[in-house]
C-alpha cells in the first residue's frame, strides 16, 4: 500500500525544531501536495518521513 496523508493524528507526541537543507524543486513538489491537501508543509513532511521509517526494508534498519 502507498503513501497516504492523514488528515488527523490522534497521537500527541513532544517535537523538536530540526533544520533540514532540501533542493527548491522538491520544497516546491511538497509545498504544492501540501495546498492541494489542504496540510501544512511541516506536517506533510512528518507524515512523509515516518511513512519512510515504518517502510524501511528490514536489511537496511
Amino acid at each position: 500500500m502507498g503513501f497516504k496523508i492523514k488528515l488527523s493524528s490522534s497521537r500527541v507526541e513532544p517535537s523538536l525544531n530540526k533544520t533540514l537543507r532540501l533542493k527548491e524543486s522538491m520544497i516546491n513538489k511538497i509545498q504544492n501536495l501540501a495546498d492541494k491537501k489542504d496540510v501544512s508543509f511541516n506536517y506533510l513532511v512528518s507524515q512523509m518521513l515516518q511513512y519512510s521509517l515504518d517502510n524501511l526494508d528490514e536489511s537496511e534498519k
